[in-house]
């Protein structure tokens, strides 16, 4: 249902080295030693992450003591990346070195944990210490999923993603539709809505159609967590199959005296039809449709095909009109006769049925209803030479509005 992307990233825990270059004489000359830093640059995230910017390392923390050959004390100075960093004015002896990762000369944005070494300073010599800086494992973050996915599936209610670990659902976040699309796509922002920890989590997104099923995209992503830091990224969920309703009649009027069947068709073919004849919109706690749906009295159906792993179909829509009674020939237009007589041209027109008793009979010209004209037929006066008309007449048993038919011809005056 979906393509993985992957990137090469850090990861909580990522460790960066570099190389503590330590020169210094004789002890007994009591010349100071020098402390030489080299720190290569850290990739940068690109997933569920705050930018590289933010929490990329800058510059470095750096302090210490000398534990054997004098108590002597580094104080704390902060040093930026990017070429070799020397330390000046180290008595020979063991020193206990820490170093921490900065996001800015500030000394509080510190965005990784601080790494010691014991480093022997060695009077004429120079010494070299390794250093492993890992991001902060202790605090909290939040983060901000984007989601998009194509117009067609245009039935999606609620939108979400859960952040996991082994498997194990550790926080879930969501939105509620609806939803708008632009440019053919519907486009969601989903902030975290409380802290997270600092972490790895497997990002898994889920998508509810309107029927109820969902469409899931499980380990999607991975989303990395830093402290104080709000970690971003926009999912595409590209590949999703829409299901259709692909046979059902929307209009008919059928006997009373005998029941009807109305059939519905879906694709796929295994996916589900759901259906409602109380007017509200089919949900798959409605009936689920196993055949032709019998029907002995004006009924509408509302269906809909819905399954997990699928968008909603749109919601078909079935009226079907009851009548008490039977047609022996349905009403239609029998005879349309064009008379000139005395440079005036009219037209008669009337109505052939059988078994329509009790009617009522509304004439309309071009649209236009005609006063007073209420028989089975009508008669028009002064019809234009080569000009087209359209004559409607309506057909209404009793007084029951159900119980109406139409019928429409056109014709022309030569």
């Amino acid at each position: 249902m979906h393509t993985m992307r992957k990137f090469a990233i850090p990861v909580i825990g990522m460790v960066c080295f570099f190389m503590l270059f330590v020169s210094c004489v004789d002890e007994a000359s009591f010349v100071p030693g020098t402390l030489e830093l080299q720190v290569p640059d850290l990739p940068v995230p690109r997933m569920i992450e705050p930018s590289g910017d933010d929490i990329s390392v800058t510059y470095l923390k750096i302090w210490g003591e000398q534990t054997v050959g004098g108590g002597a004390i580094l104080s704390s100075q902060v040093r930026q990346m990017g070429s070799a960093i020397t330390i000046k004015g180290l008595r020979p002896g063991t020193w206990n070195i820490d170093v921490c990762g900065l996001n800015t000369e500030d000394a509080s944005s510190i965005v990784t944990s601080s790494a010691e070494q014991s480093v022997t300073i060695q009077s004429g010599k120079v010494s070299t210490a390794t250093f492993n800086l890992a991001y902060l494992t202790d605090g909290v973050g939040i983060c901000t999923v984007t989601l998009t996915w194509p117009e067609v599936a245009n039935h999606i209610v609620k939108a979400s993603y859960s952040l996991n670990q082994s498997s194990v659902e550790k926080y879930a976040f969501s939105s509620d539709g609806p939803f708008t699309p632009a440019n053919s796509l519907y486009t969601v922002d989903i902030p975290s809505t409380s802290a997270v920890n600092i972490g790895t989590y497997d990002l898994d997104v889920t998508l509810t159609n309107q029927s109820g099923t969902t469409i899931s995209f499980p380990t999607f992503d991975t989303a990395k967590i830093y402290k104080q830091k709000n970690s971003t990224g926009t999912e595409v969920l590209d590949d999703i199959e829409v299901a259709q309703i692909t046979s059902m009649v929307s209009i008919g009027a059928f006997s009373t005296a005998e029941a009807i069947d109305i059939p519905i068709g879906a694709f796929p073919s295994d996916v589900p039809i759901y259906y409602t004849i109380d007017g509200s919109d089919p949900t798959i706690g409605s009936t689920l449709y196993t055949g032709p749906i019998t029907i002995a009295e004006t009924t509408t159906i509302k269906a809909v095909a819905a399954k997990d792993g699928y968008g909603d179909s749109d919601i078909s829509t079935g009226v079907y009109t009851g009548k008490g009674f039977t047609f022996i020939t349905p009403p239609k237009i029998a005879s349309i006769d064009i008379i000139t007589n005395d440079y005036v041209t009219y037209g008669a027109i009337a109505i052939g049925e059988e078994g329509f008793d009790e009617k009522h009979y509304s004439w309309y010209l071009n649209g236009i209803v005609q006063a007073n004209e209420t028989q089975d037929h009508i008669t028009l006066n002064n019809l234009v030479s080569g000009k087209r008309y359209r004559i409607m007449v309506k057909i209404q048993k009793g007084d029951s509005s159900l119980d109406t038919f139409s019928t429409t011809e056109y014709f022309t005056i030569p």
